[in-house]
């Protein structure tokens, strides 16, 4: 992961399955605005899992409500990245389209990335939880795993034998405890809604006892005035540099060493075209 300042990562982190480990966790900003929201969604019964999971991570970092026109629009996205109607997809693939998604029509400040993280790490996970960070995750369920959390919204158990379907949810954090938040807002039992429950073992133990796959993904802001001036900097001191090749240019007699001088010129006008397009993103 690339570096962190002004409470945020530099754009140039690109999206990639890099994984985010405890010390770069540390240098993470807390997200006070989801204090007194959680945000929920619910996909019905459609197999869109994977997406509704990413839907609640984005809108809890940005404190934003997708329109359902929005995931109408990222739906059909998905068909058209190689997916086939009404069949499940990959986790990782459905993170990925909604962080494009999301740079595409919602980065007038901020643009967001998205970085693995290893739930067998329970000490980096329970850090970004207690940040308010949301974990896009995945489980093995059956009917038994459906009777645990349903009866007193706590996940208590590890480990649920033959699994009989797949299914994406989040992680997050609320007062020093983990907690499941799953895709079907409204949803209750006979006394309790169960759409959000509680975790009662480490994520690592659910690893271990084959009900959570090992990897999950976590989304972080990304400054776009940070990533301006970066460019703007880049440009300056390629032309600077520019300048500065010409005046040797003009000093030596040295055809070999005069080409040297005019290649790496082209190199960084090269690098100053590059800059300019990247600059005409945020004007």
């Amino acid at each position: 992961m690339e570096e962190i300042n002004n409470w945020c990562l530099w754009i140039w982190a690109e999206n990639s399955d890099f994984l985010l480990t405890w010390w770069e966790v540390d240098a993470l900003p807390e997200l006070t605005q989801q204090d007194d929201k959680i945000f929920e969604y619910s996909q019905s019964r459609t197999p869109h899992c994977t997406l509704y999971s990413a839907f609640g991570a984005v809108s809890d970092l940005f404190n934003y409500e997708f329109t359902q026109k929005e995931i109408d629009e990222i739906v059909e996205e998905s068909y058209k990245r190689g997916r086939i109607k009404w069949e499940w997809w990959y986790v990782k693939s459905a993170v990925n389209l909604v962080a494009d998604y999301w740079n595409d029509h919602h980065s007038d400040l901020w643009k967001v990335v998205y970085y693995r993280v290893s739930l067998y790490d329970t000490e980096t996970v329970d850090k970004i939880l207690s940040k308010n960070y949301t974990l896009c995750s995945w489980y093995r369920g059956n009917s038994k795993y459906n009777a645990d959390y349903k009866e007193d919204c706590i996940l208590n158990w590890v480990s649920f034998g033959t699994w009989t379907y797949g299914h994406a949810v989040s992680w997050i954090g609320r007062n020093g405890n983990r907690y499941i938040k799953d895709n079907y807002k409204g949803r209750k039992n006979w006394k309790l809604p169960t759409n959000i429950y509680k975790v009662e073992h480490t994520p690592s133990e659910l690893v271990s006892g084959g009900t959570y796959f090992q990897d999950a993904y976590v989304y972080v802001k990304v400054n776009n005035e940070a990533e301006v001036r970066r460019l703007e900097t880049l440009k300056t001191e390629c032309l600077n540099c520019i300048k500065e090749l010409q005046t040797i240019y003009h000093l030596v007699n040295d055809t070999n060493f005069q080409w040297i001088l005019h290649y790496t010129a082209d190199k960084l006008r090269a690098k100053i075209a590059d800059a300019e397009r990247e600059l005409s993103k945020y004007r």
